[in-house]
């Protein structure tokens, strides 16, 4: 039958098979601004299966990399603690088949949810308009608003980089000051992009590494569809320039999230676009 897999790029491997496996995690319970990330993987695969299998300035083939797509976790919506052990359980399996996990949000508390299964101390790169240190938001621990904050307390915040960052509360920043977590700003990236990447490679320069990417780092000109947008965002071409400390690392895994569709049609090709991006320079 000539028909089109439901799956992200078309794929039709098997976890057996594969060397990279998507994971859906349509979890969007804590959006403090504009809501309907959890339709973002859904949205994510279906513009995956239109872009071009030959990325032509890499000059890579992606359909070499096995990747297979093992669905969306049954996730419960406004219950964390079981979503988050639902979801750590389906990306520990992936992990112990020798695979690595992609994870496509929902919203950003999953990178967290991710963590929980790595139980490594990897280095970890957050592309994030926002901070997200906050010690709660409206009270609760582990809103999206909050998520680099519990991910510091569970792997350290000296193995964290945020990339792309111009918002945050001056609490947030004296937080970030004092436990040693590394950010860089948004303005870094237009007034000299070379250093930013610098920075990025000196960060996970021989070290195991995790990356995530909340698409609200992107200017909302270029990606309005997310739950939080802010001006003075980075542009894809920055991303990519920047996605160059993957060539020669060791990717442990990656997640992409906050992508809302509800807001436009446009937002979710980027997404599907730089995460493959990532991965064509990883393996090129």
């Amino acid at each position: 039958m000539h028909t089109v897999p439901q799956t992200f790029g078309r794929r039709e491997l098997t976890l057996d098979e594969a060397e990279f496996a998507v994971i859906g995690i349509p979890y969007d319970s804590s959006e403090s601004y504009r809501t309907g990330s959890r339709l973002g993987p859904g949205a994510i695969r279906e513009a995956s299966r239109d872009l071009e299998d030959y990325d032509m300035e890499e000059g890579f083939d992606l359909l070499s990399l096995r990747i297979c797509d093992v669905g969306d976790v049954e996730v419960s919506q406004g219950d964390f603690d079981e979503t988050a052990k639902r979801a750590a359980e389906a990306v520990r399996e992936v992990l112990e088949r020798g695979v690595t996990p992609l994870c496509l949000g929902g919203e950003h508390t999953i990178t967290y949810f991710a963590a929980r299964a790595l139980e490594k101390k990897a280095a970890y790169i957050i592309f994030d308009a926002h901070l997200d240190y906050r010690e709660d938001y409206i009270g609760n621990r582990f809103s999206h608003a909050a998520s680099t904050r519990r991910l510091a307390e569970l792997v350290g915040a000296g193995n964290i980089l945020v990339a792309g960052v111009r918002s945050a509360s001056k609490e947030e920043l004296d937080a970030a000051e004092k436990d040693g977590l590394r950010y860089i700003a948004a303005s870094q990236f237009h007034e000299d992009i070379e250093e930013a990447c610098r920075q990025i490679a000196e960060h996970v320069e021989g070290r195991e590494v995790y990356l995530s990417i909340d698409l609200d780092v992107v200017d909302p000109g270029e990606a309005p569809g997310v739950c939080n947008p802010e001006p003075g965002g980075i542009s894809y071409r920055d991303a990519v320039k920047a996605f160059r400390f993957l060539r020669g690392s060791r990717l442990l895994g990656a997640d992409l999230c906050e992508v809302s569709p509800v807001y436009d049609l446009y937002t979710r090709v980027l997404a599907a676009k730089l995460l493959f991006k990532a991965l064509a320079i990883y393996r090129g």
